[in-house]
């Protein structure tokens, strides 16, 4: 759900209306926040243009000064109104007509809204609220909180629960209700209620001798909490919290959607490696230059993720992941014109292209599937469930290099002599370069196609988190984990690729392998890092802490690079073949640690560093290269990957000291 916050001098009548809602063709639901508006009337056409918006589902009125004529518009949307699901004034001023006419016209035959808060609000009328419980038969959640509310009040909202059949929770805290009112309810509850299972008197003047009498006569039928250590009310049905009803089956669409694009975006990421082999036989390349195929790829990360993050916040998850996708397919088929020129830097620069499109992808689909596809609790299991398609994408790229890509025909000097005096090496250089077309054709047409299915079907966006933080202007971002977190992504993400850009080389300089047999042995470690990733979320299922599990992977393959560097020959073969099952949940379960418990908006800015620290990538393979050729070891060159996993292991051990402490339950 967008969130659009509304303030100030945008209430006054010179505000462009148009520019304050998302376009029409931005299908997702508006949670509207106006706020703060001072000394600025609100004009009646801003009432209007929100209410007529069908894409409204959640309205808060916060710290707002109401006139009659605001009360008198608020009522009749209010009483037309079929569209909105939330409704919350917060700290509203106004008098008390203004919230008689709102409560009584307006909201008495609403039939839509579920879920309604009216908090610290000095001039409401109890009868009012009375009434309103009474003739409403639709609202299952209702707040009272921080409204002054005493005994005699409270008897009256008591008795008008009596005839509600509806309503299921109420919040009645911060109030003064005294130990004789808090009985009016207890004599309530000893009868039957239909609906009602929940009331939280916590922080009213209720002594604890009079608490223990009530909990003791609601014999546990409905939940009446009186303080804070008691459990904190809970809601039976989740399904309102985020302004409207969770459409299930449009929700189970859009994640398998999304799930399919951490398959699509593996399949370039491991071609990247196929680049560099065929390049090298295609163009006079060093072992650097072929290393910019990383470097302009992971470039297109960087440049792109604040931007996509920008587009995420402004206008939804599903058009991050439509302009994903046409960058993605425009960056595929740029390698037809490429092939054509039979030069080197075209391609560079349809690498970038295609990589700007991945930021956008990445960016969107890691926060959805872990923070908004499911309870925060588990977002490092389902995160890597869903990244356990991204390995088989990768194999499926390596596939794809083997059989489209390599020719199998790797020409020694005097071959190339021979042809070059018999005029058919540049033919042969010809076809060589034409081999990559196929593949990024394929990618480019699926990559469209996607982006038209994506189109049809809609993203419901609710974020399990609370009100509170969600209003939160304090930025998350500067929490130690998340920034920790960011740099664990940029040196995994380096190690990752640098182990794996150099695996085939690895194995054919010092166990003399051919192309393919190599090229067969990376697709099997591959292999390895889908079922790490699996295995990963089956001991996260069973109860196996996320932060510890990435601390053993990563000192596991601490040990695995040591015996890389120390024992070039098949030894070293068979440890680096194994690094890539350790591996497997480092990226997913960094990722959902360091967003872990981020409002909405600020899980998106956050998204976006994460990507960014994809550069990493861009970064390694050349240092990499460097400690080989000044070495003329390559196997020295794994001595980075090993200090980038144990960097990971450290931000680990440091996620684990948090989590696990009382006193940062706030996950500083």
């Amino acid at each position: 759900m967008l969130e659009i916050h509304l303030s100030g001098k945008i209430f006054s009548s010179s505000t462009p209306l148009s520019s304050l809602l998302p376009s029409s063709n931005i299908n997702e639901n508006l949670h509207v926040i106006l706020s703060n508006n001072d000394t600025f009337p609100i004009v009646s056409s801003l009432w209007t243009f929100i209410f007529n918006d069908k894409r409204l589902r959640a309205l808060s009125l916060i710290d707002l000064q109401l006139n009659q004529n605001d009360a008198l518009l608020l009522a009749q949307y209010l009483h037309e109104q079929n569209h909105l699901i939330k409704l919350i004034l917060d700290s509203v001023r106004g008098t008390t007509d203004t919230f008689n006419h709102i409560l009584n016209e307006g909201l008495q035959n609403n039939t839509n809204i579920k879920y309604l808060i009216l908090t610290n609000l000095e001039n409401i009328d109890p009868i009012t609220v009375a009434n309103l419980i009474k003739n409403n038969k639709h609202i299952e959640y209702l707040s009272l909180k921080q409204n002054n509310i005493k005994a005699d009040s409270a008897t009256i909202i008591a008795d008008a629960l009596g005839s509600n059949t509806k309503l299921k929770s109420i919040d009645l805290s911060h109030n003064s209700i005294n130990k004789s009112g808090a009985f009016t309810f207890a004599n309530l509850f000893q009868q039957y209620h239909p609906s009602l299972t929940y009331i939280n008197l916590i922080d009213n003047d209720i002594d604890n001798e009079s608490q223990q009498i009530i909990l003791s006569q609601c014999q546990n039928r409905i939940r009446m909490i009186f303080s804070c250590e008691t459990e904190p009310i809970l809601l039976p049905n989740q399904s309102f919290l985020d302004g409207r009803p969770i459409e299930k089956k449009s929700q189970f669409i859009s994640i398998i959607f999304v799930t399919f694009l951490f398959f699509l975006w593996g399949i370039p990421h491991q071609l990247n490696d196929v680049l560099i082999r065929q390049f090298m036989k295609l163009f006079v390349l060093s072992r650097f230059e072929a290393g910019l195929v990383q470097s302009s790829y992971f470039m297109g990360y960087f440049v792109l993720a604040l931007p996509a993050a920008y587009v995420l916040r402004r206008w939804g998850y599903k058009l991050g992941i439509i302009l994903g996708f046409v960058l993605f397919g425009t960056g595929s088929f740029l390698f037809w014109p490429a092939a054509l020129t039979g030069q080197y830097p075209p391609f560079l620069l349809a690498l970038f292209v295609i990589a700007t499109g991945l930021a956008f992808l990445e960016t969107a689909a890691n926060p959805y599937i872990a923070n908004a596809a499911g309870p925060m609790e588990t977002s490092e299991k389902r995160l890597n469930i869903a990244q356990a398609f991204n390995p088989l994408g990768i194999i499926t790229g390596a596939l794809m290099g083997t059989f489209f890509i390599f020719s199998g025909i790797d020409l020694n000097e005097k071959e190339i002599k021979q042809m070059l005096e018999k005029k058919t090496y540049d033919d042969y250089l010809k076809q060589e370069t034409l081999r990559v077309v196929q593949p990024y054709a394929i990618l480019g047409g699926v990559a469209f196609f996607w982006a038209i299915l994506i189109a049809t079907i809609s993203f419901p966006t609710h974020m399990k988190i609370n009100e509170k933080n969600e209003l939160n202007k304090e930025n998350n971002l500067c929490r130690s984990v998340f920034l920790f977190s960011v740099l664990a992504q940029f040196v995994y993400v380096g190690a990752q690729v640098g182990t794996w850009s150099y695996f085939m080389q690895y194995a054919q300089d010092y166990v003399k392998v051919g192309e393919q047999i190599s090229s067969y042995l990376l697709t099997g470690t591959l292999a390895l890092f889908a079922i790490g990733r699996l295995t990963a979320a089956l001991f996260m299922h069973f109860g196996y802490s996320p932060s510890m599990l990435l601390a053993t992977c990563a000192f596991s393959n601490v040990i695995l690079i040591s015996i890389t560097v120390l024992l070039p020959n098949s030894s070293g073969v068979a440890a680096l073949f194994f690094t890539s099952f350790f591996m497997g949940p480092m990226f997913p379960t960094i990722f959902a640690l360091g967003i872990k418990n981020m409002n909405e908006s600020t899980t998106k800015l956050g998204s976006s560093f994460l990507v960014m620290a994809c550069i990493g990538g861009a970064i390694c393979p050349p240092i990499m290269d460097l400690i080989s050729v000044q070495t003329k070891r390559l196997s020295l060159a794994y001595i980075l990957p090993g200090g980038a996993y144990i960097i990971v292991g450290i931000f680990a051990l440091f996620a684990y000291g948090l989590t696990n402490t009382k006193k940062n339950k706030s996950y500083m």
